[in-house]
Parts: C-alpha cells; structure tokens; sequence
C-alpha cells in the first residue's frame, strides 16, 4: 500500500467510518473504494472515473477534494488531458445547404399564424356592428317620467290622511310583573383553633381549600347552600347565622358539614 492509500485509509479509520457507509452514500462499489486504498488503479475504469471516485471519497470524509485528486494523479503517474484533446467547431451560423428544408419551415408557420390572425380579426369586425344594432333597440326605449302633480291632486292627498292609531294604554309594568321574593342568604364563619384544613364550596363554587391556620376566621354567605370539609373537626368552631354550633367533632376527625338557609343539613 501506498503514501496516497495509506492516507485515505488513516483519515477514514480516525472517523470511525467503514467503506459500506462510504459505498451506500456515494454509489461507488466496495471493490472500487478498496482498490483506491490499496492502490490498485488497474481495478478501476480509468480516466475520469477515477478522479471521480477519489473527489466523492474525499468528500464523503470531509478533506481536501483537489489535494485528494493531486495525489491520485502522482500516485499514479496520471499525466493531466490537454485542454484542446476535444476541440468543439462552434457553428455561429446554419448552413443552409446542409439542411435546406429546416430554413423555410419558420417562414411558412409565420405566414399561417399572421393568416389565422387576419382571418379572426375580419370575423370579429363582422360581427360586431350586428351586435351594437340588436342591443341599440332595447338602449333607446323611452323611459316615462311621472307626471307632475296638480295643486288639487296634493290637496286632496294632505286632506285623506291615514288615522293615527291611538297609543293603548298599558298596565303599570310594576303591575304586571310579579314580584319576586328576595333570595334569603346566609353566612358561617369558621374560627380556627387549631392550625386545620379546610375547604369550603357555596352555592356550587369553590371559595376557600386550604390550611387555616389557628386563631383566623373565615367569613362565607350564600344563597342556596354551603359545604363545609374539614380534617380537624376539634380543631375549628362554626357559627351559623351568629349561632355558634358547639362542638362538631374531635381532633383530627374528618368531617363534613352541609347548610343551608334553615340551618345545618347533615
């Protein structure tokens, strides 16, 4: 194995890659990639293919694409192609004798699109004076104004005048409307004598879930009903309406306490 070999091989072996990683990406067969390491040019096409696999290599590993190619090429004592092995003849002009026929087929398609053109245009001038003349019939039918009206056709009309409708008279809307009782509402209050959780639901809502904490009160009105938990019931003392209730329990026993407008529920 060769310097340029050996270098190809050292670079992809520092980056932990393998020569199927290099194959699936690059498209180039294994046996190509190992004849380029081993140098062993006479496996491969030859000629431009070969510096094509050594720049997609080289690629693939992220070093110098041109200095890869560079050392194939002394590697292999690869002399470079002259820049004229191929030359073009660049025709500016068609030769028309060449290919006489391809010089007239552009003036005949020009001349039967500029016939297609003239023949539409005298179309659409035919037919369009039929056209302003269908529609100048229905342009000047005679629009008819109102006639003007005389000084006794407007008395006669200020004279008949509709009745005006007299307003009915209405109940007083406080009559109608029947009163609605006032919603009673009630309250509790929560005195902490220990620090206890709480947690308290009126009418539907959630106001207070938390620890009280002791020597603090909470104050709660409603309207249709309150639900009172609590895991010290020794803990807290509970007023309803200004009544206290006394004792609702022991320490540290969970309870929980219903109330509505008349009192305590459950």
């Amino acid at each position: 194995m060769g310097v340029f070999g050996d270098r190809l091989r050292r670079e992809r072996e520092m980056r932990g890659i393998t020569l199927d990683e290099i194959s699936e990406s690059t498209k180039i067969s294994r046996r190509h990639l190992q004849a380029l390491e081993r140098e062993h040019f006479n496996q491969l096409p030859g000629g431009v293919f070969n510096k094509g696999f050594v720049r997609a290599y080289a690629h693939f590993l992220g070093i110098d694409e041109d200095q890869a190619v560079a050392d194939y090429s002394i590697a292999s004592n690869e002399q470079p192609e002259p820049e004229d092995k191929f030359p073009l003849a660049v025709h500016i002009e068609p030769d028309r004798e060449l290919n006489p026929r391809r010089s007239h087929l552009p003036l005949v398609f020009a001349l039967a699109a500029l016939a297609g053109v003239l023949v539409g245009y005298f179309f659409f001038l035919k037919s369009k004076p039929q056209n302003n003349r269908s529609a100048a019939p229905t342009q000047q039918a005679p629009v008819q104004e109102p006639a003007p009206k005389t000084p006794q056709a407007a008395n006669t009309e200020s004279t008949v005048a509709a009745p005006v409708p007299r307003p009915e008279r209405q109940a007083p809307a406080v009559a109608q409307e029947k009163k609605k009782p006032a919603e009673k509402t009630f309250f509790i209050v929560i005195k902490a004598k220990e620090d206890s959780w709480v947690s308290i639901i009126a009418d539907g809502k959630s106001v207070m879930q938390r620890v009280l904490i002791a020597d603090r009160q909470k104050l709660v009105k409603a309207g249709k009903q309150i639900v009172l938990r609590t895991g010290n019931a020794g803990g807290i003392d509970v007023i309803f309406n200004g009544k206290p209730l006394g004792s609702i329990g022991n320490e540290n026993e969970p309870r929980t306490l219903t109330f509505n407008a008349t009192g305590l529920v459950q």
